[in-house]
C-alpha cells in the first residue's frame, strides 16, 4: 500500500474553497500524489455531495466520493481573520469565480491562487453563467454529435469541468515548480477558463476558420470523414471499435469480415472514397459483424495488424484483464461501503499515487485548523 509519506507532493497544502467539479478535480490530482488537501465546506457541504450517481444503498454521492477521497473536510462558519491566517499557510487556494464568499475570503490573502470559472475573470463572456452543456456548445464539440437534420445531442456528465480542472492543475503545478526551483519569487494568481481549456478538443476549428473553410455539416453516428470505416459497432457478442485507414488495413479488414468482393476494387483504397460509398459498404459491414464475436475479431485483427479495439460494456468494464493488471480502477470507501473508480490519469513510478482512498464525513476534520 502506498503512503502519502512517500508521495511526490507530501509537503504541499491545497485548499478548496468552492467545491465545484472543476476545483475538486484539480485538488484531487494534488491529493492523489500526497498533497494535504482541505475542503472548506459550508455547513450543508459542497454541492457535489448532492450530485448523482449515489453509492448503492446510501445517500452518498459516488461522484463526490471519487473527487474528494483522502481530502480533509472542515465545515461550518469560520471567523474571517482565522481563515485568512490559515490560507496564508497554504501552498495553493482553489476557488470559483461564482463563489462570492470564497472571493471575499482570499481578497486580503497573498497566497498562491487559482480561480477556475466558466469563461475566465475577464473577457467578453466573463459575466455569463455557464454549464457543461454551454461549454460543449460554445467550444463547437456538440455540433458534430447527433443525427443530420436533428438537434445536436448534449453530452451528459461533467467532462467540460474535468478538463478545466486538469488545465488548472497543470498551470498551478508549473507555477509551483517554478517557485520550488527559485524561478518565481512572487505569489501567483492563475485565471483558468473552462471554455478555453476545452478548446483543446477542437484544435482544427480555429485553423479552418482562419483559412475561410466551410464548417463541416453533422454527418451522423460513426461518421468521421475522411476516415472510413471508423467507429464502434455491435457484433453478435459484444462491441468492436474499428479504424481502417491505409489500403492494407482496409484489405485486411475486408478479409477479416469475409467481404472479399471489396478487396480488389482500387477505388476503395482511398479512405474518402470509402466514406462516399457508405451506402454500399456499411450494410455489408454490419451484416458481417452481427454474425461474429467481437473478442474473436479483436484477436484475429491484432494478428492481421488492423487497428481494432474490444469495447466493453459498463458491466464488463471492471473485469477486463488488462485494466486489472494496470490498476486502472481503485477502491474508494465511504462508511461501510466501497466501490471502484478510475485511478489517477498519469503515473509516477518512484512516487506513485496513493491507492487507499477514503471519503471523509462532512466536518470530520473541524479541529484541523486549530493545530496549525
Amino acid at each position: 500500500m502506498n503512503s502519502a509519506a512517500h508521495s511526490a507532493l507530501e509537503s504541499m497544502r491545497v485548499i478548496d474553497l468552492s467545491g465545484t467539479v472543476a476545483t475538486e478535480y484539480a485538488a484531487k490530482l494534488f491529493c492523489d500524489y500526497g498533497a494535504d488537501v482541505v475542503n472548506i465546506e459550508p455547513e450543508e457541504g459542497f454541492q457535489t455531495r448532492l450530485l448523482p450517481p449515489f453509492i448503492q444503498g446510501t445517500s452518498t454521492s459516488a461522484l463526490h466520493a471519487y473527487l474528494n477521497a483522502n481530502k480533509k473536510s472542515v465545515s461550518g462558519p469560520i471567523e474571517k481573520n482565522y481563515l485568512e491566517r490559515f490560507l496564508r499557510k497554504s501552498d495553493l487556494i482553489l476557488y470559483s469565480l461564482d463563489d462570492h464568499k470564497a472571493m471575499e475570503a482570499i481578497s486580503a490573502t497573498s497566497a498562491n491562487q487559482c480561480c477556475i470559472s466558466w469563461y475566465g475573470a475577464s473577457g467578453a463572456y466573463s459575466g455569463y453563467k455557464g454549464s457543461d452543456g454551454c461549454i460543449q456548445a460554445m467550444s463547437g464539440l456538440m455540433r458534430g454529435i447527433g443525427a443530420p437534420g436533428e438537434a445536436p445531442i448534449i453530452p451528459p456528465g461533467y467532462q467540460a469541468q474535468i478538463i478545466g480542472g486538469l488545465s488548472a492543475f497543470n498551470g498551478s503545478m508549473a507555477f509551483l515548480l517554478g517557485q520550488l526551483m527559485g524561478n518565481l519569487d512572487e505569489h501567483f494568481k492563475l485565471d483558468c477558463s473552462i471554455l478555453e481549456a476545452n478548446m483543446c478538443l477542437t484544435d482544427l476549428g480555429p485553423i479552418n476558420r482562419l483559412n475561410g473553410n466551410e464548417i463541416p455539416p453533422r454527418m451522423g453516428i460513426n461518421r468521421f470523414p475522411p476516415t472510413y470505416p471508423l467507429g464502434v459497432w455491435p457484433c453478435k457478442n459484444g462491441w468492436l471499435g474499428v479504424t481502417a485507414l491505409s489500403p492494407s488495413q482496409w484489405k485486411s479488414f475486408c478479409q477479416l469480415l469475409d467481404l472479399d468482393e471489396f478487396i480488389d476494387i482500387d477505388f476503395f483504397d482511398v479512405s474518402i472514397n470509402r466514406y462516399m460509398s457508405i451506402d454500399v459498404l456499411e450494410p455489408a459491414i454490419l451484416k458481417s459483424l452481427e454474425e461474429k464475436d467481437a473478442e474473436e475479431l479483436f484477436y484475429r485483427g491484432q494478428e492481421m495488424r488492423i487497428p481494432l479495439a474490444r469495447v466493453p460494456t459498463m458491466e464488463e468494464l471492471l473485469e477486463i484483464d488488462q485494466y486489472k493488471t494496470r490498476g486502472a480502477f481503485t477502491p474508494i470507501k465511504s462508511d461501510s461501503k466501497a466501490f471502484l473508480a478510475p485511478s489517477s490519469p498519469f503515473r509516477l513510478l518512484k512516487t506513485p499515487a496513493v491507492d487507499h482512498r477514503v471519503l471523509a464525513e462532512l466536518g470530520e476534520h473541524n479541529g484541523y485548523l486549530d493545530k496549525l
